[in-house]
């Protein structure tokens, strides 16, 4: 569809074109600016530019309000997924936990057959302390390793850095420090 160019433009549902002319002849009502005629051509322009302004501040407010229920309809799928994301967690580690617990309880029933007559406080007893001995091994390990690589990667970081001030300045840290001590 294409926009007559000569045509004053009306919305759909709007004020016809002849309702927006003002009428070169005073009404019977009152006069135009006090009796004196038409009115002058910028009041035309002056009501234009206010209905345009009126038309935009229209589709500005429509489109932020378009922009603002998008904003909320994607907070509320973020919240539904990680809702559902949390149950899901949480089920899975029941799983888990219900998995590790007959698994244990089963070892311990079966340590406990070994001794006649079947001793189940006993293999409860020592199937617990192995599983305590492990985890606290594996603890003492992964944070001997994880120090490790932290302390290399400080170390790293530093080197780095001296060797970028000796290709700056000709010398780093410790070379100045060096060379301050020996005046």
């Amino acid at each position: 569809m294409e926009a007559d160019v000569g045509k004053a433009y009306s919305p759909p549902g709007g004020e016809s074109e002849k309702a927006r002319t003002i009428p070169a002849e005073p009404s019977e009502t009152g006069a135009h600016h006090a009796g004196k005629g038409p009115r002058p051509p910028h009041y035309e322009g002056f009501g234009r530019a206010t209905q345009l302004i009126g038309e935009y501040k229209e589709y500005a407010s429509y489109y932020l309000g378009t922009k603002i229920d998008g904003i909320k309809a994607s907070l509320r799928n973020v919240g539904i997924y990680a809702g559902l994301g949390i149950a899901g967690l949480m089920a899975f580690s029941a799983l888990v936990t219900t998995a590790v617990a007959l698994f244990l309880i089963g070892a311990a029933m079966g340590l406990a057959h070994i001794f006649d007559p079947p001793k189940y406080w006993l293999g409860a007893l020592i199937v617990g302390l192995a599983v305590l001995l492990l985890i606290g091994i594996g603890a003492a390990l992964g944070l001997s390793k994880a120090n490790a690589a932290f302390r290399k990667a400080t170390v790293e970081k530093y080197e780095q850095r001296k060797r970028w001030q000796r290709g700056q300045f000709g010398r780093d840290v410790e070379q100045a420090a060096a060379a301050k001590k020996e005046k």
